[in-house]
């Protein structure tokens, strides 16, 4: 998991857009990491990894929209990113007792996190 994060932190800092086969193979690692580990995430490991998994789908959507080769993969991967993010606030919704808008609020402080510039 801190890989996944660390690297998403890497990506967020990037001022050149990511190449669809460095962006594939991190997608699969999140996928391996979720096969290996969701059913033992904490609370904060659920609400990281969606934070990860929600960002992942708003690349990838934005990507997706262009008309190149890579677009149909790109909705996949939007579309199973956004499967997995909405399972993770259900489940914190009914076995943690979250909120929309607590989600939200967790959402921003990662965010916030994850943008912060190590000196």
């Amino acid at each position: 998991m801190e890989t996944i994060k660390a690297k998403l932190k890497e990506y967020l800092a990037m001022d050149e857009e990511l190449g669809f086969g460095e962006f594939n193979d991190y997608y699969n690692s999140i996928m391996a990491e979720l096969n290996d580990h969701y059913q033992n995430y904490d609370e904060n490991a659920l609400l990281e990894m969606k934070y990860v998994l929600s960002t992942v789908a708003v690349n990838a959507q934005a990507w997706a929209s262009r008309k190149d080769k890579n677009a149909k993969k790109y909705r996949k991967i939007e579309e199973k990113s956004r499967f997995w993010a909405d399972a993770i606030s259900y489940k914190l919704k009914h076995d943690l007792g979250y909120t929309t808008e607590t989600l939200n609020e967790a959402d921003e402080r990662i965010d916030a996190e994850m943008r912060l510039q190590e000196n």
